[in-house]
Order: C-alpha cells, then structure tokens, then sequence
C-alpha cells in the first residue's frame, strides 16, 4: 500500500501544471501543521470550547459542514465551472433564507405548540413535518455511518467489503446509543464538540494549504484562476439537488432540552454564518485546483487534487472524511433524538437514542441504503418546505409584514421544486 502510495504520488507531481521550488511542499505542510494546531487548540483548550455557545453551536456546524464538503467542489465544478463559488455562495444564501424561517418557528411557534390546544392546522404541519424529518434523520445517520465504514475498510484493506463496512457502522451506532442512553444529549454534545473540532483543524490547515500553494503559483507567475465557466438550464435541478450539502442547521430546533429558544436561534446563526466563510473560502482557495477535482471521484476526487500540493493532505483529509463521517452522524443523531422526544414526550432524552439507532441499524442492514438516502434527500426538502408553510402561516396570523409573509411563501414553493425536480447530491 504504501509503495502504491508513493507511486500514485508522483504520477500526481508529473500532472503538476507548474514545476513549484522543490521546497514549496515542505513550508505547505508546515501551514498546515501549524494551522491545524492552532484551530483545534483554539476551540478545545481554550474558553471557546467550553462555552455554551459552542456547545449549541456543535450539531448544527458539523451537520451542514458534513460528508457534503469534500464531495462539493468536483460536482459544482462539473456543473457550473468558473461558476462555481457562485453556486456554492448561492446555496448558502438559499440554506440561509430557510434557516430563517427555522429561527421564527424556535422562537413564534414553540410557544404555540406548548399551548394546550395550540392552532390545529400549526399542530397538523409541525407533526407531519417532525414524521418526514424523522424518517430522513434515521437513513441518513445509517448513511453517514455506511460510508464511514467503506471508507475505513477501503483505506485499512485496499478493497470493498460491504459485510465489514456494515459492522463497523454497526458499532458505531451502538456507541452513540449507548452514550446518549448513559449521558443523554449532554455526553453526546460533549464527544461532537472533540470530533468537530478535529474536523475544523483539519479544513483550517487545509486553508492554509491551499493559500501558501496559491501564493507559491502566483510567485512562479502562474495562473490562479479557475476553469471555465460553464452551466444552463439543465444545471438547475442537479444545483437544487446539492441544497443537501448546506442542510443540518435545523438540528438547532431540537436541542431545546440542553438550550434556550433565545441561545439556539443565536448559535444556528453563528453555524451558518461560519459555514458559509468555510465554503467560499474552500471554493476561493481550491480555484487553480478544481480542474484536477473534477477529473476525481467522489470524496477521493479532492483528495487526489490535494497530492498536487502535498503529500501530507490527501492523508490529513482522510483523517477529516473520517471525522466528517462521524459528526455528520451524530449530529443527526441528536437532532433526531430531540425530534422524537418532542413527539412523544413519553420517552425520555436518555432512552430515545437506543431506539433511534435501533431503527437505524434496522435501515442499515434491510435495505440498500444507497437507494433510500435519494428519499431522505426529498425528505428534507418536504420538511423545509412544511417548516417554511408553518411560518408564513403564523406571520399571517400574527399580522406580520406582507413582505415577510410572501417571501415565506416563496421559500415554501422552491422547497417544494427541490422535492419535486432536484436531482440529490448524494
């Protein structure tokens, strides 16, 4: 494996369009080192990490900065070229609008439904819409945790074993059972609070990388520029489609038994707006190098881009696939639990999780879990779209300005075009 390695290498060095000072790679991968270490000493060791506001902050960030981040820039690149950091910019904004629909129901129709007899059309939405978010949350911690343990064999092994990938994703579902059944949501918030931070120190010194590689080219005089724009109108439903790899900051709405309504609305904020300054900046920086990515495969297709700059990333980046795998799922996990203790209210926060991972684990081994992810995918767009429907609904009835009211209708029938005409990310 290793000799393979070497040799993939150096096949990758050859295509380098820029024969850079043969001591570029090794200041690269001192930024990167360098950078990686300060992000995650930043957050863990420091007064960030142990705030409330990380803590709310830890699902939805890792949610929408999930399995989606890799595999962004080969399928944007495809689609839209040159365009590319547009789309992304797009669909934050997009992921942005219904975020604020999501923030008005925390704090306008939670009190609602906390009523005894809260609205009946309120209460019909928010209970199909809880039904269609559950169904997605449970295949896509099933997923996340598939694919984590394909990547992990296919890494460890050098081939595909679909039997073993299952039972690591197995394990891994009864280690997130078993902690939210010993902790509840506070042990789970604080294992997602360790992973994410991993996650963000490796994307931090990936920036970094990337910049001193952008620099070491513009010293040699050569171009920065990405490729060629590109796109029509048969780009739309595959853009529509990829509003999943911006999805998660809706988990801030179940993690009312850790949080304030005030502190949730606040921290979905924050994920958001740091999301939004990790893509751009990803789309920016990787510019000279989203041709290469294109050419690739899935979440290996930046991985074999990044061996343009160093040998060290595609190994750093697999380290962050790994975490990125992982925090997607809990961060799911979370929200789903929340979600379901919500519905219920019979089962307590500790016992909800053994019986969300159940399901999944259920998901996970009878049915092919490739093909179901594609209705998960819808499933969240229906669920925005309710979300959306709700809070137009109760702008209307609470007298709202005509303005906000009809952008929420708005964002109900693009929701719904993802539904319907998007074609899945995943």
């Amino acid at each position: 494996m290793l000799h393979e390695t070497c040799a993939y290498t150096y096949r990758y060095y050859l295509r380098s369009p820029v024969q850079l000072p043969s001591a570029l790679p090794v200041m690269i991968e001192a930024f990167f080192s360098i950078s990686a270490l300060a992000v995650f000493t930043a957050i863990l060791l420091t007064q960030i990490g142990r705030s409330e506001v990380w803590r709310a902050m830890v699902a939805p960030l890792a949610s929408i900065i999930g399995s989606g981040f890799l595999v962004s820039a080969p399928l944007l690149g495809r689609e839209l070229g040159g365009f590319a950091i547009l789309g992304i910019a797009g669909l934050c904004a997009f992921a942005w609008a219904i975020g604020g629909a999501v923030r008005y129901n925390i704090l306008h129709v939670e009190p609602l439904l906390e009523q005894a007899l809260p609205p009946r059309n309120v209460a019909v939405l928010e209970r199909l819409s809880a039904f269609t978010l559950f169904f997605a949350y449970v295949i896509s911690v099933a997923y996340y945790l598939a694919l984590l343990g394909a990547f992990v064999v296919k890494e460890v092994t050098g081939t595909a074993d679909p039997i073993m990938a299952k039972f690591i994703a197995t394990a891994l579902l009864g280690l997130i059972g078993w902690l939210g059944w010993s902790g509840g949501i506070r042990k789970v918030i604080q294992i997602e609070s360790g992973v994410v931070a991993l996650k963000l120190a490796v994307i931090g010194g990936f920036l970094a990388a990337l910049a001193a590689y952008g620099c070491g080219l513009l010293w040699e005089g050569a171009s920065v520029m990405p490729p060629e724009p590109r796109g029509d109108w048969g780009s739309v439903p595959v853009l529509l489609g990829m509003l999943i790899m911006v999805q998660g900051f809706e988990t801030s709405r179940f993690l009312g038994e850790e949080f304030g309504r005030e502190m949730r609305v606040r921290t979905m904020r924050y994920a958001q707006f740091a999301a939004t300054g990790i893509y751009v900046a990803f789309f920016a920086l990787l510019s000279p190098l989203i041709s290469a990515a294109m050419e690739g495969v899935g979440e290996t297709a930046v991985m074999d881009a990044a061996l343009l700059v160093s040998p060290l990333l595609p190994l750093a980046l697999t380290l962050g696939a790994v975490a990125s795998q992982f925090s997607a799922a809990v961060a799911d996990a979370i929200g789903g639990a929340g979600l379901a203790h919500g519905a219920t209210r019979r089962l307590t926060g500790h016992q909800v999780y053994p019986v969300l991972v159940f399901v999944s684990a259920l998901v996970l081994w009878e049915t092919d879990i490739y093909e179901v992810i594609a209705l998960a995918s819808r499933a969240f767009a229906v669920y925005y779209m309710l979300q959306c429907a709700i809070a137009a609904i109760v702008t209307a009835k609470a007298g709202g300005d005509r303005s906000a009211i009809a952008g929420r209708i708005l964002l109900t029938l693009l929701c719904a075009g993802v539904a319907v005409f998007g074609i899945p990310a995943e």
